[in-house]
């Protein structure tokens, strides 16, 4: 065993991707912000606070506990594109990588307990499916529910969520307007998915992108970019959206690259798309951000 750094445990927890569970709280808050200047809503906004670091709590679980199971399933081998070495290389033992899973969720939980007593119990069935989100994720990845999971765990109930802990009060339209940061966030796993449909198999395991066979997976990543642009337009048009939303149209030369690597990429093959999932995290990151800023904007210049 090698010595570990705070630097260690940080990158074991695979920061980069922590935009897919930051970008849903500050979203749906400047959604929320918007509507109270409009509206007078009365907000609570240290729950809104709290929320940040309860989902980012969830995420680093869920990538521990599911390195863990891929680790367990060999999904993880030597010369994999996927990047995670943190057992491979020795410097973590699998348990310990579980347990710290484990840590972080009960971190997360301890914070969403303390939201709920901050606003209300009757909102704990949202968080107890967020925990099952992540407890059931490696299952559900393995059964080709893995895009599922992510869009629940990462933008549907997040965004309903925040809203409540808030307002005290169910904005049901939340849901739909995280899809468009949602389909993004699935484009991230869908990227990683894909790229590992041989060493998955030879794992023997089911993905999405395995079920649907390489070249629909490559094209369903183009339509989960795409969708995001095409509802801020749909959004737009049916008053859910601000003009300044459009503003998330200046990620379409971003997105345009991501979109070309993937179709150009013969089927199968893993070096063309290596790196793609982190690229689409970087798109969901400048995306998400823009769509936050578009509704600070709309609230500032009332």
């Amino acid at each position: 065993m090698t010595e570990r750094s705070v630097k260690d445990w940080i990158i074991a927890s695979r920061p980069w991707s922590f935009t897919a569970s930051l970008i849903p709280v500050i979203a749906i808050s400047s959604y929320i912000f918007f509507q109270s200047r409009q509206l007078g809503w009365d907000c609570n906004w240290v729950n809104a606070l709290l929320a940040l670091p309860m989902l980012v709590f969830l995420q680093a679980a869920g990538n521990l506990i599911g390195d863990y199971y891929d680790h367990i399933k060999k999904v993880d081998l030597p010369g994999s594109l996927n990047q995670v070495r943190h057992i491979q290389s020795g410097k973590f033992t699998p348990k310990e990588i579980l347990h710290y899973g484990y840590t972080m969720l009960f971190f997360a939980s301890l914070l969403g307990l303390v939201i709920l007593m901050r606003s209300s119990w009757s909102a704990a069935w949202l968080g107890v499916l967020g925990v099952a989100m992540v407890y059931f994720y490696p299952w559900l990845k393995f059964h080709a529910l893995g895009d599922l999971d992510v869009l629940f765990g990462y933008a549907l109930l997040p965004a309903l969520g925040v809203s409540y802990v808030v307002t005290g009060v169910y904005h049901w339209e939340t849901l739909l307007l995280s899809l468009p940061f949602g389909t993004l966030t699935v484009a991230i796993l869908h990227a990683n998915n894909t790229r590992d449909i041989l060493n998955d198999q030879r794992a023997g395991i089911r993905t999405m992108p395995m079920s649907l066979g390489p070249v629909a997976s490559q094209k369903l990543y183009a339509v989960e970019i795409i969708l995001a642009y095409v509802l801020v337009l749909v959004y737009f048009l049916a008053g859910l959206l601000p003009v300044y939303a459009f503003a998330t149209y200046i990620t379409i030369p971003m997105a345009l690259p991501r979109i070309k690597t993937m179709l150009k990429a013969e089927p199968l093959a893993e070096e063309p798309i290596g790196s793609l999932d982190q690229a689409t995290a970087q798109l969901q990151m400048a995306f998400g951000i823009l769509f936050t800023l578009s509704f600070i904007v709309a609230a500032i210049i009332l």
